[in-house]
């Protein structure tokens, strides 16, 4: 290899390596020059001020997007929204339903509301307490036990009260028409003011 040859080499490596990398630096790209000797970097704006001693590089001005991170803990609960319209006003039907054992006493699954008594033979009285009711109530009774052996039930009297409360008296007859001791179930029932 001639001298002449040997003196071209260098300039055609500086040659293709510039044709390889950008001649100046953009947004997307950086230009820097990294010293053979140490090792150290400078950025410049262009590849062609790249000294004897360094080499031109490229980086990217941003990095490649990494992983996604773990999930962080929740943040406290915000504040509460405020209260929303209120919903229109109108009428409805109130219940109270229970059951009454023969003794007059009230069934243990029946809900508060009314009291029970017996009065005497196949007699019976329920009660509702003031503020029960806004209008006057309806009771239907039902009772139970073996065929055969179940009374038939009468409302006897039916009063309601200015303050609300209500008594209803029930007598309970077999088949031969006499009173007759046996539990029933009732429901009671009254067209009621939305509050």
């Amino acid at each position: 290899m001639s001298n002449q040859t040997l003196r071209m080499l260098p300039a055609l490596a500086l040659l293709g390596l510039s044709l390889a990398l950008p001649g100046a630096a953009s947004a997307d790209v950086l230009i820097g020059c990294k010293n053979t000797t140490n090792g150290n970097v400078r950025v410049v704006d262009d590849a062609a001020q790249c000294r004897e001693s360094e080499v031109a590089i490229t980086l990217n001005a941003q990095g490649a997007q990494g992983p996604a991170g773990p999930a962080g803990a929740d943040g406290a609960p915000g504040p509460a929204g405020p209260a929303g319209p209120a919903g229109p006003a109108g009428d409805g039907v109130k219940t109270i339903a229970g059951i009454v054992n023969a003794d007059g006493s009230a069934n243990g699954v029946t809900p508060a509301g009314f009291a029970s008594q017996r009065l005497g033979p196949g007699s019976y009285q329920i009660t509702f307490p003031a503020g029960t009711w806004s209008s006057f109530p309806v009771l239907a009774v039902t009772p139970f036990g073996v065929f055969g052996s179940i009374g038939t039930p009468v409302i006897l009297s039916a009063v309601g009260f200015a303050d609300g409360g209500a008594k209803f008296d029930i007598a309970m007859y077999n088949a031969g028409g006499s009173p007759f001791d046996n539990a029933f179930m009732f429901i009671t029932a009254a067209a009621q003011a939305a509050p």
